[in-house]
């Protein structure tokens, strides 16, 4: 178990921004993944490097709603390998709060982040909300992880990421209704 466990530590890690990842060409400009990361309470930096790293329509994004569409993609598809990363750990460890993150909380993200998507076109105001509830996952399962004595760095990553995914989304289609 162990090593299935460092194993995808290291695929998370290995697949994180890094915190020299600014030689892609786009990390000095300030453009509009810049200007959404200067209105997300986490560190700009973190925000700048997981997005242009993760997806090029993102950095190359020409208006908020490009943004939105890419950003939403990606938290939609970083959610869901979320999930299956944290069905994995339940399956090997039977813990009632593994579970929890699992199969409850990451099916709030990923449903959430979906409909956020589906509604991008005809109703921001609404999508953006649901950006926001997908932020509610990983803090429900950071709680029932800590309620647990569960402290595993590549639960809090994943954590992190999804929560800094849903405050990208929520500023980015933000612009779109307002």
């Amino acid at each position: 178990m162990n090593a299935l466990v460092l194993s995808l530590a290291l695929i998370l890690i290995a697949n994180a921004p890094s915190a020299n990842g600014r030689g892609h060409g786009h990390g000095h400009h300030q453009g509009l993944v810049g200007q959404i990361c200067m209105e997300v309470m986490q560190d700009k930096g973190t925000c700048v490097e997981l997005l242009e790293a993760a997806d090029p329509k993102i950095a190359e994004a020409k208006d908020f709603n490009e943004l939105s569409t890419a950003v939403l993609e990606l938290a939609v598809s970083k959610g869901v390998d979320g999930q299956n990363f944290l069905k994995g750990l339940a399956q090997l460890n039977s813990s009632p709060a593994l579970e929890q993150c699992a199969h409850f909380h990451y099916d709030g993200v990923v449903a959430s982040f979906k409909s956020a998507l589906g509604e991008l076109k005809d109703d921001p105001q609404t999508a953006s909300y649901d950006a926001k509830v997908a932020g509610d996952g990983p803090d429900g399962c950071d709680r029932a992880l800590a309620a647990a004595n569960i402290n595993n760095p590549a639960i809090t990553a994943l954590n992190h990421e999804i929560s800094l995914l849903s405050q990208v989304a929520f500023e980015a289609v933000s612009k779109l209704s307002g």
